[in-house]
């Protein structure tokens, strides 16, 4: 992901509030470096994604505007 920063690691550019990011239950690397980001633990997705015949779960995560810089 890549972002401008302003004050506070926040992105200055925008009045976005609120950006979500999903991935796959089993991607761990992926869930580790959301988390390193400051994103959120939001909750898990059932039965979200087809993939190589089988469907899979899902987490997604958020970051808000106004959460703690990291």
């Amino acid at each position: 992901m890549s972002r401008s920063l302003g004050r506070g690691g926040r992105a200055a550019h925008t009045t976005v509030h609120r950006i979500w990011a999903g991935t796959e239950v089993g991607n761990i690397a992926e869930q580790k470096s959301l988390e390193k980001a400051g994103f959120t633990r939001e909750g898990i997705t059932r039965a979200t994604g087809w993939r190589d015949g089988a469907w899979r779960d899902g987490v997604i995560y958020s970051l808000l505007r106004t959460d703690p810089a990291v």
